[in-house]
C-alpha cells in the first residue's frame, strides 16, 4: 500500500469515527448516531427510479463539485416541471434522503436550488410529501435562517408554494415540533467540521463556514418555535427543551469564535428568558459560567450589541448570575473590567446605552466599595471608550454612559471618596474641554455635546470643586489674552482663531453652569470671570490698535454667551459703552473688525448704538477701495448678530448709492456677487425698495447682452435664493414683465451655459410665483405678446407652450384656459399676408389642385411684404401661432378641443388647414410663400414634425364631427357644402388656397366619416349649379373635393365629354387663357377620376389629341398650355394606342426638341414660364409612350419611330441632366421630381446612343442626389466599355495613357473629417463627399478593365499626382482607425457596392471599405507605400489586423483566382507546357512547377493573411540547373515583381518561368546520358576541349572509370577541360 492510499483511508476512518462517535458529555437527550447532515451518511436507493436520466442527476448530485451539483438540480428542477403524471415514490424517497445535505451545501446556488427543488417536489407531490416532512422539515425550515439572503428568500418562496399563509407556516411549527427538535439537536449534538465536511477534498475555511452556518441555522430555528408556539404546545416537549437548555455546549456557543454562531446564542438565551424563564433559572450556573465566567473575556467582534442586550436582561431578570450562581475562580469584577476595556468591540451606538442598563441592574455587591476600586473600573471604562479602534460616532453616547457610571458608583462611596474621584475621573473632561491639550486627548468629547457638560458638572459634589478651580481657569484665559501673538509672528492667526474658540468655549461652559448650578458661590464666580476677562480684552483690543483679534473674538463671545450676566453689571455696561463711542470706529479697518461689529450688533440698546453704527458705516463708506475697507462694509452689512427688526442700513443714501454701483459692476463682471450674496442673506432689511427697482432693471437689461448675461443670472439666481419677496414685489410692476419675457428669450441663446442659467432661473420665479393670480395676468400677457409680433427677440414656440403649460390645471374650463390662446383676428390678419401671395408655378407638379396654380392672378409685392416680420428662427407670426396652436391641442389632458366654443372651432380648423397648405409648399419648394424664412435640415425637421401633428389632429376633429352627424345623413353634405361656398369668386391667390384648403378639408372629412351613396344625386345636381356660375377656383374645389362620390357619374363624363369637344374646336392663339383653363379642369377630371376617359368616344378623342398636338408643339405657346397639353396626353394615349397614325412621331420629336432646347430650370420662378413642370409633364409623356412600346401588342407606327428618335431622345435627356447642375433640389421638391423621373428615363437608354460623355463628370459635384447618380451610373457605364479601345490606341500610336483631366480633377482635393463635423448624416450623405468618393470608383472602373500597360500608365499618373494619400487619409480617419476604434464592417460586401441601400453614415462607411477594397486590388503597391509612410500611430497599430480581418480575405480569394483562370487559359493554349501552376485557396498559396527531363523544379507563393498590405513569402521548394546563389536570385526578382510592380502574383509566376526557361535555353544534352539535366539536378558543364561537347560532371566520371581511360567519349582524345 502506498503512502497517500494509507493516508487517506486514514484519514476516511478517522472522519468516520468522529461522525459516529462524537457526543456531549453526559447529556441524556442526545444519542451517538449518525445525523442526516453527515457526510459519510448512507447513500440514497436509486434503482427504484424509473427514468434513467434521473438516475444520472441523483449521481451527478453526490458529485463533490458544486457546479455539476447545481446543473443536476437544475436538471431535476426541469424533469419535474414537466411531468405530466405524479412523481414517482422512488424519487421522492431519493430525494428526502439527499435533501437535508444538499441544503447546507457550501455554494449558495446549490443551497438554492436545493430549497426550490424541496418546494417544486411538495406541490408536485400534494399530499404524498406529508409523510416525508419529518425527515425534512428541519432542513426546510433551516433555509429561512441561512446566512446568504438570496437563500432565504428562495426558502421563503418554496414554502410559499405549498403554505401561502403565516399561519399555515406556523402550524407546521406546531405539528412537526418534535422532528426539527431532532434535527437542532443531532446537528448541535453529533457534528462537527469533521462530520459535515470531508478534510481530503474540502478546505478548513470552508468546512468551519458550513459548521458555523448549520450551528447558527439550528439555533435560530430552535428559537424561532420558542418565540412562535403557545405555552401549551411548547409544553408537551418540555422534557426535550429543559435538556437541551441544561446542555453546557449549547450555552459555550455564546463564546464561539464565529459571529454568526454568537450572535444566534445570544438571541436564543434572550426568547429563553421571555418564553422559558424558569428552564434558564434552573441552569443559571451553565449559563453564568458560558456569559460571564468566559464570555465576558472572550472575542464578542460583530456581535458586541447582542452580548450586552442578552447580559442586561439577563442581570435584570436573574442578578445572581453575579453572585451566588457564578462560580469562577476569577472576580466577576474583574471579568466586567476586561470586558469595559475591549469597548464597543465595532458595535453601534446603543451597545453604550445597553451598558448603561446594565450598570443599573448589576448587584451592589460586583461593584466597588471605595475609591481606589472605583477609579480602576472607570479607568477600564474609559479606556474601552478611547480606544482607537472605537467608532467616534459613539462617542457621546459612551461619555454619556461613563458619567451615568461614574454617578451609580459615586453614590456608593463616602464624601471625601466622591470628591476625590469625580477630582480625578470627571474633571479631566472639563479642563480638556476649557484648554485641550495634546497630552489627554483621550478626555476630547464630541464639539456641540452640551449634555455631556451639563450632566458633568451637575454632579453633586462639582460644584464645590468647580468653585475652587474656576478662578484659576479665568486667569489662564486671562493670560492668553494677554500674551496672545504679534501680528508680525507666523502663528498670529493660529493663536487668535484659537483663542477665541477658548473663549467661546469658556462663555458657553459658564452659560451651561449658570442654567444649572444651585450654588451662589458658583455664580459669583462665573460673574467675576466675565468681568476680569471682558476688562482685559477690552484694553488689549484698545491698546493694541485691535490688531490682536481674538481679544475682540472673545468681547463678542462673552456677549453672545453670557450677556445677561454682562449687562446687569453697571460697570461693565460702562467700559462697553465707552468702547463703542470712543474706540469703534477708529479700530474698524483693523483684523478684528469683524468681532468688534458683532460687539456692536450684541449691544442694540445701548445708548451710543445708534451714532457709534452711523460713525462706523461712514468711515469706511470715505475709505479708499481696499480689501480691509471691503471686508469691513461686509462685516457691518451681513454680520449674522444684526437683530432682525434693523432698519438704519435700508434708510442710509449713502449706503444704498454704494449698493448700486456694487452691484452694476458684478453685473458687467468688474466685480464679484460675493457681498450682495451676502447682503441678502442678512437677516435684516439692507434694501431699498428703490434700491431694489435698479438693481432688478439693471439685470433685466443685461440679461440680453451676450457678455453680461453670465453675470446677470448668477445675480438673479441669488435673489430667487435668498430674497424671494424682493422679487415678487417687483415682478407686480411693469418691470416685472419684461424680466419674464427677457428670461425666457436668454433661455434659447445659442451660448448654452446662458440658455441652461435663464432656464433655471425662470423655472425657479415660475414655481415661485404660481399661485398668484396678478402674475398669472402678467404671464397672459406675456404669452399674446409673443404670438402677436415675430421679432429677433421673440421666445420660441415650445418656450410659449411650456409657459401655457405651467399656467393651467387639468380639468380647467375654457374661460380658464382662454387666456392662453391667441386671439382669432390676430391670427387670420397674421395668415392674410401669405394668402394673398400667388403660389408659384413649379408647385403644379405637387399640390392637390395641379395646374389650378397657373391660373393664379400674382400680386406684386405682397410676398416682401410677409417677409418683413421674423423671429430669430426666420418663422412668422402666422407660422409661430398655428403651431402654438397644435402643440397645445396635442396634450389632451390640459387642453381639449371640445372646451373651445363652436364659433372658435371652425376659425381654429380654418387656420390650421390653411397654415398646412402653406407650410406644405414652403417645405416642398424653399421660399414658396415665406412662411419661414431659413432653409436648412433643422427647419424642414421642425417643419415636417409641425406637420405631422397638425395633420392627425385635423383628422381626429373631423372624425370627432362625423360622430355627431351619424345621425343625419344630411349634415355632412351641410357641412362640406358651407365649407365649400366659402371659396372666392375670383382668381385672386386667397381664392386658390381657400379652394385648396377647402377641398382637402372636405376629402379629409369624406374619407373619414364614409360616404353614403343616397346623397350622391344632391352632389351631380350641386355640380350643375357651380358649373353654371363658371367660377373656375369654386369648380376645381369642388371636383377635387367630391372626386371620390362623382367618380364614374354621368354627369363628371358628360363634363369631361363637353369640355373635350370644346377644346377640340378651340382657336388656342385667339383664346389661350379660355383654353388653359379648360386644360386644367379636364386634366383634374382625367387624374382624379381614372375610368373617365373611357367615357370618350374613340373619333372624339383622335379628333382631339390631333388637335392638341401642334400645341405641345409650337415652342411659342406658354409652358403652362405645352405641360397641361403633355399631361392631357399622359392619359389619353393609352386609350389610342392601336391607332397608326403621324402623330406618334410628331409628339416624339416634339419632345426631344424641347428637351434640346432646354437651357435654365429655374427661369421666371415667379412666372408662369418656369420650364419645371413642362419637363416633368413631357417626362412622364415620354415614360407613357416607353410603357406603350413594351406593351404585349406594341403599335407598329410608334416603334418605328421610337428606334427612329431614340438618338435625339437621348441627347435631349443627357441636355437636360446637364442642365439641372446648376440648381439644387434638396429644398426644392418639384426639381427633385423632375430629377428622378429623368434619371429613371436615362437609366433605360442603350449605351450605344450615349455620346461622349466628359461633360457628365462635373455633374458628380452638383447639389441634386437622382443627377449625381444619374452621371455616374452613365460614367459606371461607359468608362469600362471605352478602355479597350485605349488599351488598342495606346499600343499602336506609344503613347502613354493618361486618366481624364475632369477626373482627376475631381479628386484633387481630399475631405477631412474635421470639415464634416457639423454634417447631420441622420438625414443624407453630403452630396460633394458622395461626389468625391464616386469619383474614385471611376478611377477604379478605368484600371479594372485596362491592358497591362496602360493600367500601369495610370497607377504611374496616380502616383504622379499623390491623389491617393488624401483619400487614405481620409478613409481611416472617418472609419474611427484614427481613433483607435475601427469600424465594423463584418455584415458589409465590401466587394461590391449599392448606393442608398444603407443608412447615411453606414453608406458612407460601405463606400469607403469598398474603396480599400479596390485599392488594395488594383494599386497595391501605392497603398502599401502609403501605409509605411503613415505617420498616425492609432492607423499604424489598427490597420494591418483590421485589414486581415475584414479586407485582406476576398483580396487573396480574387488574387488567387485570377490566377487559376491565368493558369487555366495557359493550359488551354499549350497543353504540353512544362509549366504547371498549382493554387491552394485555403492554404493561401500558389505552387509553381517547371518540368525538365522528368525533373521538376519549383516554389511556392504564399500569402500573409493581411495580403498585400503584408509581403507575400516565396520560397523554393526544388532547385534544378542552378547553383544557390543564382536560385536566390530568382526568388528575389519573382517577389519583387510582387512588391514592387503592384503585387502582380500572375508577372511574379511569369519571371520565375523566364529565368527557368533562360537558363535551359541553348543548353545542348549530354552525349553519356541524353539528357540536359543529370542525376545531380545539373546541367553538362564539362565541355571537351577537341570536339566541344558537354558532359554532366557525374556521367564523365562514371565513363572514366567504366573505360580505364580519361579520353573524350565522342572524339577519344584525352579529356581536356574546356
Amino acid at each position: 500500500m502506498s503512502k497517500k492510499l494509507s493516508k487517506a483511508q486514514a484519514s476516511a476512518a478517522r472522519a468516520a469515527s468522529t461522525a459516529l462517535g462524537a457526543g456531549f458529555g453526559t447529556s441524556s437527550a442526545f444519542t451517538t448516531s449518525s445525523s442526516q447532515l453527515s457526510y459519510v451518511t448512507e447513500p440514497p436507493d436509486l434503482s427504484s427510479i424509473s427514468d434513467p436520466n434521473v438516475v444520472v442527476y441523483f449521481r451527478n448530485l453526490s458529485k463533490k463539485d458544486s457546479t455539476t451539483k447545481s446543473k443536476a438540480l437544475e436538471d431535476l428542477q426541469a424533469h419535474v416541471a414537466s411531468l405530466k403524471n405524479p412523481v414517482e415514490e422512488g424519487l421522492l424517497e431519493a430525494w428526502i434522503k439527499m435533501y437535508p445535505r444538499t441544503s447546507i451545501d457550501n455554494a449558495k446556488s446549490v443551497r438554492q436550488s436545493a430549497h426550490a427543488l424541496h418546494g417544486q417536489l411538495a406541490v408536485a407531490a400534494g399530499k404524498r410529501i406529508a409523510k416525508y416532512m419529518p425527515q425534512a422539515v428541519g432542513a426546510w425550515l433551516s433555509g429561512l435562517y441561512d446566512s446568504d439572503r438570496s437563500v432565504v428568500d428562495a426558502t421563503q418562496s418554496s414554502l410559499r408554494l405549498v403554505f401561502n399563509t403565516p399561519e399555515k407556516i406556523q402550524n407546521i411549527r406546531k405539528a412537526y415540533q418534535h422532528p426539527i427538535l431532532e434535527y437542532c439537536r443531532d446537528a448541535i449534538d453529533k457534528e462537527s467540521q469533521a462530520t459535515l465536511s470531508d478534510e481530503r477534498t474540502v478546505s478548513p475555511d470552508d468546512a468551519e463556514a458550513k459548521y458555523s452556518r448549520v450551528i447558527s441555522a439550528c439555533i435560530s430555528l430552535l428559537g424561532s418555535l420558542l418565540a412562535n408556539l403557545q405555552p401549551e404546545d411548547l409544553a408537551k416537549y418540555q422534557s426535550d427543551y429543559d435538556g437541551l437548555l441544561a446542555d453546557k455546549k449549547l450555552w459555550e456557543f455564546a463564546s464561539h469564535k464565529d459571529a454568526s454562531i454568537r450572535r444566534s446564542t445570544h438571541r436564543f438565551l434572550r426568547t429563553c428568558l421571555a418564553k422559558q424563564p424558569n428552564a434558564v433559572q434552573q441552569n443559571l450556573e451553565a449559563v453564568s459560567k458560558a456569559y460571564l465566567s468566559v464570555a465576558l473575556n472572550s472575542d464578542q467582534m460583530a456581535s458586541a450589541y447582542d452580548y450586552i442586550d442578552t447580559i442586561a436582561l439577563l442581570t435584570k431578570a436573574f442578578p445572581t448570575v453575579w453572585t451566588e450562581h457564578y462560580k469562577s475562580k476569577t472576580a466577576a469584577d474583574r471579568r466586567l473590567r476586561q470586558f469595559l476595556k475591549k469597548g464597543s468591540q465595532l458595535g453601534p451606538r446603543d451597545f453604550w446605552v445597553r451598558l448603561a442598563d446594565l450598570f443599573n441592574d448589576i448587584p451592589q455587591e460586583v461593584l466597588p466599595v471605595n475609591a481606589a476600586d472605583a477609579a480602576e473600573l472607570l479607568n477600564s471604562l474609559h479606556g474601552g471608550i478611547s480606544r482607537k479602534d472605537e467608532s467616534r460616532v459613539n462617542l457621546e453616547a459612551a461619555f454619556k454612559t461613563y458619567l451615568q457610571v461614574t454617578g451609580s458608583i459615586s453614590k456608593l462611596l463616602s464624601v471625601q471618596d466622591q470628591s476625590k474621584l469625580l477630582a480625578e475621573m470627571v474633571l479631566p473632561i472639563i479642563a480638556q474641554y476649557l484648554r485641550p491639550s495634546p497630552e489627554n486627548t483621550q478626555w476630547n468629547i464630541p464639539q456641540q455635546s452640551h449634555e455631556i457638560l451639563v450632566a458633568a458638572v451637575s454632579m453633586e459634589p462639582m460644584s464645590t470643586i468647580l468653585k475652587d478651580r474656576w478662578p484659576e481657569y479665568t486667569q489662564k484665559l486671562v493670560n492668553d489674552i494677554k500674551t496672545s501673538a504679534p501680528e508680525q509672528s507666523k502663528d498670529y492667526e493660529r493663536s487668535h482663531d484659537s483663542l477665541i474658540k477658548q473663549a467661546a468655549r469658556f462663555a458657553t461652559l459658564q452659560d451651561l453652569i449658570l442654567k444649572t448650578a444651585k450654588d451662589p458661590a458658583l455664580c459669583s464666580a462665573v460673574t467675576s470671570a466675565c468681568s476680569s476677562v471682558l476688562s482685559e480684552a477690552l484694553d488689549v483690543t484698545r491698546n493694541r490698535n485691535g490688531k490682536p483679534y481674538g481679544a475682540a473674538g472673545a468681547v463678542a463671545e462673552f456677549l453672545h454667551h453670557n450677556q445677561d450676566v454682562i449687562l446687569e453689571d453697571e460697570q461693565m455696561k460702562l467700559q462697553l459703552d465707552s468702547f463703542l463711542q470712543q474706540d469703534l470706529s477708529n479700530l474698524i479697518f483693523s483684523p478684528s473688525s469683524s468681532y468688534l461689529v458683532d460687539v456692536l450688533y450684541s449691544l442694540p440698546s445701548s445708548p451710543s448704538f445708534k451714532s457709534a453704527w452711523t460713525t462706523a458705516l461712514k468711515t469706511v463708506l470715505k475709505a479708499p477701495e481696499s480689501t480691509t475697507r471691503s471686508k469691513a462694509l461686509e462685516a457691518i452689512l451681513t454680520s449674522s448678530r444684526i437683530p432682525k427688526s434693523f432698519e438704519m442700513a435700508s434708510e442710509d443714501p449713502e449706503l444704498q448709492q454704494f449698493i448700486k454701483i456694487n452691484v452694476r459692476g458684478a453685473i458687467e463682471g468688474l466685480k464679484e456677487w460675493d457681498s450682495f450674496h451676502r447682503i441678502l442673506q442678512s437677516p435684516a432689511k439692507i434694501l431699498s425698495a428703490d434700491t431694489t427697482n435698479d438693481i432688478l432693471s439693471k439685470i433685466t437689461e443685461s440679461i440680453v447682452s451676450p457678455q453680461n448675461a453670465p453675470y446677470a443670472l448668477q445675480g438673479l439666481r441669488q435673489i430667487v435664493r435668498q430674497n424671494p419677496p424682493m422679487l415678487k414685489e417687483f415682478l407686480s410692476t411693469s418691470q416685472g414683465s419684461d424680466l419674464l419675457r427677457t428670461l425666457l428669450l436668454a433661455s434659447e441663446f445659442p451660448n448654452e451655459e446662458v440658455a441652461l442659467g435663464a432656464a433655471a432661473v425662470s423655472a425657479s420665479i415660475q414655481t415661485l410665483l404660481a399661485a398668484n393670480t396678478e402674475t398669472k395676468q402678467s404671464m397672459y400677457d406675456l404669452i399674446q405678446q409673443g404670438l402677436a409680433t415675430a421679432s429677433v427677440t421673440s421666445v420660441s414656440v415650445e418656450t410659449l407652450v411650456e409657459l401655457a403649460n405651467q399656467l393651467v390645471q387639468t380639468r380647467d374650463s375654457w374661460e380658464q384656459v382662454a387666456g392662453v390662446f391667441p386671439s382669432p383676428e390676430v391670427w387670420t390678419t397674421a395668415l392674410e399676408p401669405f394668402l394673398d401671395t400667388a403660389p408659384k408655378t413649379s408647385l403644379a407638379i405637387a399640390n392637390p389642385l395641379t395646374g389650378a396654380v397657373y391660373l393664379v392672378e400674382s400680386k406684386e409685392g405682397t410676398l416682401s411684404d410677409a417677409n418683413k416680420s421674423r423671429d430669430g428662427d426666420g418663422y412668422s407670426a402666422a407660422y409661430r401661432i398655428t403651431q402654438y396652436v397644435v402643440k397645445l391641442f396635442k396634450d389632451k389632458d390640459f387642453f381639449s378641443f371640445e372646451k373651445v366654443p363652436s364659433d372658435l372651432q371652425g376659425v381654429y380648423l380654418r387656420n390650421i388647414a390653411l397654415t398646412i397648405q402653406l407650410a406644405d409648399d414652403n417645405i416642398g419648394l424653399a421660399g414658396a410663400n415665406g412662411l419661414w424664412s431659413s432653409y436648412n435640415p433643422d427647419v424642414e425637421a421642425d417643419a415636417i414634425a409641425f406637420m405631422s401633428d397638425a395633420q392627425p389632429f385635423l383628422t381626429q376633429e373631423l372624425k370627432r364631427l362625423g360622430h355627431s352627424w351619424s345621425k343625419d345623413d344630411s349634415e355632412l353634405l351641410t357641412w362640406t357644402t358651407g365649407i365649400l361656398e366659402k371659396v372666392e369668386p375670383n382668381v385672386s391667390p386667397r381664392a386658390y388656397y381657400s379652394a385648396r384648403t377647402y377641398s382637402v378639408l372636405v376629402g379629409d372629412a369624406i374619407e373619414a366619416t364614409g360616404w353614403k351613396a343616397s346623397l350622391t344625386p344632391q352632389v351631380q345636381e350641386l355640380l350643375k349649379s357651380i358649373r353654371r356660375s363658371k367660377e373656375i377656383f369654386p369648380i376645381i374645389a369642388f371636383l377635387n373635393a367630391f372626386k371620390e362620390p362623382l367618380a364614374a357619374s354621368k354627369s363628371c363624363e358628360r363634363m369631361c365629354n363637353e369640355i373635350v369637344a370644346g377644346l377640340t374646336g378651340l382657336d388656342l392663339e385667339k383664346k389661350p387663357a379660355e383654353g388653359l383653363q379648360q386644360l386644367v379642369l379636364l386634366n383634374i377630371l382625367l387624374f382624379g377620376q381614372e375610368d373617365l376617359v373611357h367615357s370618350i368616344a374613340k373619333q372624339r378623342l383622335i379628333f382631339f389629341v390631333k388637335h392638341v398636338i401642334p400645341w405641345l408643339e409650337d415652342s411659342n405657346n406658354s409652358i403652362p398650355i405645352r405641360a397641361e397639353v403633355a399631361r392631357v396626353l399622359t392619359a389619353l394615349l393609352p386609350s389610342m394606342s392601336d391607332m397608326y397614325g403621324e402623330h406618334w412621331g410628331q409628339i416624339l420629336t416634339s419632345l426631344a426638341e424641347s428637351w434640346a432646347a432646354t437651357r435654365e430650370f429655374e427661369k421666371n420662378e415667379l412666372g408662369i414660364d418656369n420650364p419645371i413642370p413642362f419637363v416633368h409633364a413631357s417626362l412622364k409623356l415620354f415614360a407613357q409612350l416607353r410603357a406603350l412600346t413594351q406593351s404585349e401588342d406594341p403599335n407598329d407606327d410608334l416603334l418605328d419611330v421610337w428606334k427612329e428618335n431614340e438618338q435625339a431622345v437621348a441627347t435631349g435627356l443627357v441636355n437636360l441632366l446637364k442642365h439641372s447642375q446648376h440648381f439644387p433640389d434638396e429644398f426644392h421638391q418639384p426639381l427633385k421630381m423632375v430629377n428622378d423621373v429623368l434619371a429613371r428615363q436615362i437609366a433605360k437608354i442603350p449605351l450605344q446612343h450615349l455620346e461622349s460623355t466628359e461633360d457628365l463628370f462635373p455633374l458628380l459635384y452638383v447639389e441634386s442626389q437622382p443627377v449625381q447618380q444619374t452621371a455616374f451610373d452613365i460614367l459606371h457605364k461607359q468608362i469600362p466599355a471605352a478602355q479597350e479601345q485605349i488599351s488598342i490606341d495606346s499600343a499602336l500610336e506609344k503613347t502613354t495613357a493618361r486618366l481624364p483631366d475632369e477626373l482627376l480633377s475631381l479628386i484633387l482635393e481630399a475631405p477631412t473629417v474635421a470639415s464634416l463635423a457639423e454634417v447631420n448624416f441622420d438625414r443624407s450623405v453630403p452630396l460633394p463627399l458622395k461626389g468625391y468618393l464616386l469619383s474614385w470608383i471611376l478611377v477604379f472602373d478605368h484600371l479594372e478593365h485596362a491592358s497591362f500597360k496602360v493600367k500601369n500608365d495610370y497607377i504611374d499618373h496616380i502616383k504622379e499626382g499623390e491623389y491617393l494619400g488624401g483619400l487614405l487619409d481620409f478613409m481611416f480617419d472617418f472609419l474611427g482607425h484614427a481613433h483607435n476604434k475601427p469600424t465594423d464592417v463584418s455584415k458589409l460586401d465590401i466587394t461590391s457596392y449599392t448606393p442608398d441601400t444603407e443608412l447615411p453614415k453606414r453608406d458612407i462607411q460601405w463606400l469607403l471599405t469598398h474603396l480599400y477594397y479596390l485599392c488594395l486590388l488594383h494599386i497595391p503597391s501605392l497603398t502599401k507605400s502609403w501605409y509605411i509612410d503613415c505617420k498616425s500611430r492609432p492607423i499604424a497599430v489598427t490597420l494591418e489586423p483590421w485589414t486581415e480581418k475584414f479586407i485582406s480575405p476576398p483580396v487573396i480569394a480574387a488574387a488567387l483566382t485570377s490566377v487559376q483562370d491565368w493558369a487555366s487559359s495557359q493550359t488551354t493554349t499549350d497543353p504540353d507546357s512544362p509549366f504547371t501552376i498549382k493554387v491552394s485557396p485555403r492554404a493561401q498559396e500558389i505552387t509553381a512547377s517547371y518540368t525538365i527531363d522528368e525533373q521538376t523544379t519549383s516554389m511556392r507563393i504564399s500569402l500573409p493573411a493581411a495580403f498585400p498590405l503584408t509581403n507575400a513569402r516565396i520560397e523554393g521548394l526544388e532547385r534544378l540547373a542552378v547553383n544557390e546563389a543564382k536560385w536566390q536570385s530568382w526568388l528575389r526578382t519573382s517577389l519583387g515583381a510582387i512588391t514592387i510592380f503592384n503585387g502582380s502574383l500572375i508577372d511574379a509566376l511569369t519571371t520565375f518561368k523566364r529565368n527557368v526557361e533562360g537558363a535551359i535555353k541553348g543548353q545542348t544534352e549530354c552525349a553519356i546520358c541524353y539528357s540536359v539535366v543529370g542525376s545531380d539536378r545539373k546541367l553538362p558543364d564539362k565541355k571537351c576541349g577537341t570536339c566541344r561537347n558537354s558532359f554532366h560532371g557525374g556521367c564523365l566520371f562514371k565513363w572514366f572509370k567504366s573505360s580505364g581511360s580519361s579520353s573524350c567519349p565522342l572524339c577519344r582524345n584525352p579529356f581536356n577541360y574546356g
